[in-house]
C-alpha cells in the first residue's frame, strides 16, 4: 500500500472517528424508530446534518487557509473569538464532551458490570482521554490507527446484523415531516460543530505528513469521503435497525434504552459486549479530538498563561462533573443551546463552502445577522418566554413548522448586506479626493 493511501485512509478513518460520537449511536435508532416507514426520509434528513454539513466544514475551513479565525474574518475580528467560545464552551465542554463520558457508563459498562458506580466509569473514561489528548501533535495519528479499526469492526458487525437479519418491518409513522424532524434531531449529535473544531487538526496534519497546495487540498477531500462513506453505512444500518423495531416499544421510552433493547433483541446477549465496546470506542475517540481542540483554542486564548495540558485537565475535570448527571438530563438541557447556534454554525459553514461566489463581507454579515436573531428568538419562544410581536413574525416565517425559520432570513440578510456593503464601498470611492492633476 503506497503511504498516499495509507495516509488517506489514516486521515478519512480519524475523520470517521471523531465525527462518530455518543449522539451517531444513540439519535439514527430513535429517529428510524419514530419514523418507521418513512426511515429512508428521515435517513437524508439526518445525513444532511449528520454527514454533509460537517464534512463541508472541513472543506469551509480548507478554503479559509487552514483556520476557523480566517473562515470568520469577513464578519468581524471579534466574532471568532466569542462564537469560537461559545461554541466550544457551550456545546463541546459542557455538553459534547460530559454526554460521551455518561453515555459510556449507560450503554457501555453499566451493560455489562450493573454494580459500577457511574462516576468511576466517568472518572477513567477522563483519564484515557486526558492520556491520548495530552500530546495533541499525535490526535491523529493515535486515534487513525489505534482506535477506530476496532471500531469500524465492530459498528459493521451492528448494523449488518440489523440490515441482513431484521428484527421486523418498519410501521406506518404518525410524524408529520420525517425529513425535518431528522434534520433538526441530527443537530444534537453536533457534528457541524465538531467539524468546525477538529478541521485545523486534520489539515495540519496532512500538513504534516509532508502535503501541499492542491496535494494537501485532494487528500484532505479523499479523507472526507471516506469519512462521509463509513458514516453513511452506518447511520443507515442503526435507522433502519431503529425502524424494523418501530411498534415493539413504548413511545415515551428513553433513547439509551431503545439502543439497549435493539441491540439485545438483534444480537442478544453477546450484543451487550458489542454495544459497550463500539460505545467505549466511539465516545473516546470523539472526546478526545474535541478536548484536544478545546485544549488548543483556549491556550490560545489566554495568551499560553496556562499551559495546553493544564487545559486538557480542566476540560477534563468539568467533563467528570457533567457527565455523573447522566444523559437524558444532559440531553434535556442542550436542545436549546443547539437551536440557537446550529444555524448560525450551518450558514457559516455554506459561506466558507461556496467562498470564491460570495460577493463581499456584508453578504457574511446580513447572512449570519439574521441568522442568529431569528434563532435566538425561536429558541426563547421554545422555553415558553414570549417576545412581543417578534415571536409570532417569526413564527409566521416560511418553513417555521417545520424548524428552518432562519433559512428565509438567512437568504434576505445575504442580499441586503450584500447591496449595503456594495453600495457604502461606493460612497466611500465617490468622497476620496481626487489626485491632483501634476503641471506638464
Amino acid at each position: 500500500m503506497s503511504k498516499k493511501v495509507q495516509h488517506s485512509l489514516l486521515v478519512g478513518f480519524a475523520l470517521f472517528a471523531i465525527f462518530f460520537g455518543a449522539g451517531n449511536l444513540i439519535f439514527p435508532p430513535s429517529i428510524g424508530n419514530a419514523s418507521g416507514s418513512e426511515w429512508i426520509i428521515a435517513l437524508i434528513g439526518f445525513c444532511v446534518t449528520g454527514i454533509v454539513l460537517p464534512l463541508l466544514a472541513v472543506i469551509a475551513i480548507l478554503n479559509a487557509g487552514g483556520k476557523f479565525e480566517d473562515l470568520t474574518r469577513p464578519i468581524s475580528p471579534w466574532f471568532y473569538k466569542v462564537f469560537n467560545l461559545l461554541l466550544m464552551v457551550g456545546i463541546g465542554m459542557f455538553v459534547t464532551i460530559p454526554r460521551m463520558s455518561a453515555t459510556t457508563h449507560e450503554l457501555g459498562v453499566h451493560q455489562l458490570f450493573p454494580g459500577v458506580p457511574s462516576i468511576v466509569t466517568i472518572i477513567v473514561f477522563f483519564a484515557i482521554c486526558f492520556y491520548f489528548a495530552m500530546d495533541k501533535s499525535n490526535v491523529i495519528d493515535k486515534i487513525g490507527k489505534v482506535l477506530t479499526p476496532l471500531l469500524v469492526i465492530i459498528l459493521l458487525f451492528i448494523v449488518g446484523k440489523g440490515i441482513f437479519d431484521p428484527i421486523g418491518i418498519p410501521e406506518v409513522s404518525n410524524i408529520k415531516n420525517a425529513f425535518s424532524n431528522a434534520f433538526i434531531s441530527a443537530y444534537q449529535t453536533g457534528d457541524v460543530v465538531t467539524g468546525i473544531f477538529c478541521a485545523p487538526i486534520f489539515i495540519a496534519a496532512i500538513a504534516s505528513y509532508g502535503y501541499k497546495g492542491q496535494q494537501a487540498r485532494k487528500m484532505a477531500i479523499t479523507g472526507t469521503i471516506i469519512a462521509g462513506l463509513g458514516l453513511l453505512v452506518v447511520y443507515g444500518g442503526l435507522l433502519f435497525l431503529g425502524a424494523s423495531g418501530s411498534g415493539l416499544f413504548p413511545t415515551d421510552i428513553g433513547d439509551t434504552a431503545l439502543v439497549s433493547a435493539l441491540i439485545d433483541i438483534s444480537l442478544g446477549g453477546f450484543g451487550a459486549i458489542a454495544l459497550a465496546i463500539a460505545i467505549a470506542l466511539a465516545c473516546l475517540t470523539s472526546a478526545i479530538g474535541v478536548v484536544a481542540v478545546i485544549a488548543d483554542f483556549l491556550n490560545d486564548l489566554t495568551k499560553e498563561k496556562l499551559s495546553y495540558r493544564t487545559w486538557v485537565l480542566i476540560i477534563c475535570v468539568t467533563g467528570v462533573v457533567i457527565g455523573s448527571f447522566g444523559v437524558e438530563n444532559i440531553v434535556n438541557y442542550t436542545m436549546p443551546i443547539f437551536t440557537a447556534l446550529y444555524p448560525v454554525a450551518i450558514v457559516l459553514v455554506i459561506l466558507g463552502t461556496f467562498r470564491n461566489f460570495v460577493p463581499n463581507a456584508g453578504s457574511y454579515r446580513g447572512t449570519i445577522l439574521l441568522t442568529f436573531i431569528v434563532s435566538l428568538i425561536e429558541t426563547v419562544s421554545s422555553l415558553g418566554v414570549q417576545v412581543p410581536l417578534l415571536s409570532t413574525f417569526v413564527s409566521k416565517l416560511p418553513l417555521s413548522s417545520d424548524g428552518f425559520s432562519w433559512l428565509v432570513p438567512a437568504i434576505v440578510g445575504f442580499i441586503i448586506g450584500t447591496i449595503l456593503h456594495k453600495s457604502k464601498d461606493q460612497q466611500n470611492d465617490s468622497i476620496k479626493p481626487t489626485k491632483p492633476i501634476e503641471a506638464e
